[in-house]
């Protein structure tokens, strides 16, 4: 095996990352782990295919090109489209994908020819299924991460419009019937896709969970952050160091509507009636979410919270380089992790926040609460839209003892840390290949 591509359309794939931007978050994140890993154990040429033609927000270069990790050969393209500027995934067409096929051709090296294709999502899979056609011999596996099955269910007929099911419908089946195998990031995966469009994909279907980077997400031997870890954060930051000695609960993900944050605080607002010493820190880019920005503030205002609500964004929790051990650090230091998500292929930070040792409080739409991290006893699963619940939830771990707690600490750890190392998900990946007559 001499070539990989990796296929992540949508959103703002860098080298180095910036969650909480649009359509941005852990769809990246396990594509970047993924490469690595695969160049890492298998010596291959790694190559990162996504969207570009538009200015990054951030850096304010253009993303055109071909980046490489300076540590590898590890590739991230990008090529343009019709359309020079961002795009919600929402507002992708097929077409516009089907047409930038011979300018990603064109950008390739004159000799290659990848071995295996992994594609994600469904604007990835039909970028995917287009290349096959000019690289027959390349085994293509399909991740959906939310099927549009998955997708569509908690949405009205409004919403649904709103989302583009109809166009997702129209090029998954189309995706599910080339692609050589599917991966499955999570139970719900698997099961929404065993007989998806009315055929039955079981023959197809491998499992491709995400994994966690262990060396940044890990507990701590120490409840709070070191004196001088505060004042490094707050520097960066500019922001006053004690903001990171405060205790404190946290809300991390990509910002995205269906991530309800809102929600979130919602649910800190009714605990922090009971603790008035509590901080709840999040990300969110208020800019590129105005909508849940406003609602956002809005219970700020009403519950007088502006002071114990410190929102992040984008550009404040970087991956790599300077500033990026704050996020993790935030998240190991915290008394609870807390998603209301309604919409989820497996729960990436939920699962970080576990292997980081916290408890974690997640709604019935976040697999790896539901099935992973609660039946072990290091969570509760609560209802969507419940705030009330999840902040019922929050206090029960904030209450208990300090022996109490780190059993529930210990209990999420253990829930993740043995199954999802990328290590081991790139290892089994390969290996379940292989069982479906597959070489490479």
């Amino acid at each position: 095996m001499r070539d990989v591509l990796l296929i992540t359309w949508h959103g703002i794939h860098e080298l180095d990352i910036f969650p909480g931007l649009p359509d941005t978050g852990g769809q990246n994140i396990y594509v970047q782990n993924m490469a690595e890993q695969i160049h890492d154990s298998y010596g291959c040429r790694v190559t990162i295919l996504n969207r570009g033609g538009f200015v990054h927000p951030y850096t304010e270069r253009m993303r055109e090109g071909t980046s490489k990790d300076p540590d590898r050969e590890l590739y991230v393209m990008h090529v343009a489209d019709d359309v020079k500027a961002f795009m919600r995934k929402e507002f992708l067409s097929g077409a516009l994908i089907e047409h930038t096929v011979p300018a990603v051709l064109s950008q390739f090296p004159a000799d290659y020819k990848p071995d295996l294709i992994i594609s994600h999502f469904w604007d990835g899979g039909l970028m995917g299924e287009c290349l096959c056609r000019h690289f027959p011999d390349a085994l293509h596996v399909w991740v959906p991460h939310e099927p549009v099955g998955m997708k569509k269910a908690p949405l009205s007929p409004e919403e649904q419009e709103t989302h583009s099911i109809y166009v997702r419908e129209r090029y998954e089946e189309r995706v599910l019937t080339q692609a050589h195998l599917i991966g499955s990031t999570s139970k719900l995966v698997r099961l929404d896709l065993q007989d998806a469009f009315g055929s039955d994909w079981r023959h197809k279907l491998i499992d491709v969970y995400p994994g966690v980077d262990t060396q940044r997400f890990c507990p701590r031997n120490h409840a709070c952050l070191s004196g001088r870890e505060a004042e490094e954060h707050a520097a960066f930051l500019n922001l006053p160091a004690e903001l990171f000695k405060r205790p404190h609960i946290c809300e991390f993900g990509r910002s995205d509507v269906l991530k309800d944050k809102d929600q979130a605080v919602a649910a800190f607002a009714l605990v922090a009636r009971e603790m008035p010493d509590l901080t709840l820190f999040l990300n969110l880019d208020e800019k590129m979410e105005p909508g849940v920005a406003a609602k956002i503030r809005d219970i700020l205002e009403r519950h007088g919270l502006h002071d114990r609500v410190h929102i992040f964004s984008p550009q404040d929790l970087p991956q790599n380089g300077p500033g990026s051990e704050i996020l993790p650090n935030i998240i190991k230091t915290a008394r609870a992790f807390i998603s209301m998500s309604v919409m989820e292929g497996f729960g990436m930070a939920a699962c970080e926040a576990a292997a980081s040792g916290v408890p974690v409080v997640g709604t019935e739409h976040i697999p790896v609460v539901t099935d992973v991290i609660a039946p072990a006893g290091g969570g509760t699963v609560v209802p969507g839209k419940d705030p009330r619940a999840a902040a019922d939830a929050l206090l029960h771990y904030l209450r208990l003892d300090e022996e109490a707690w780190q059993k529930v600490a210990t209990k999420a750890y253990e829930s993740v840390i043995t199954r999802y190392t990328w290590k081991k998900i790139v290892e089994d990946m390969f290996a379940q290949i292989k069982s479906h007559g597959f070489s490479l």
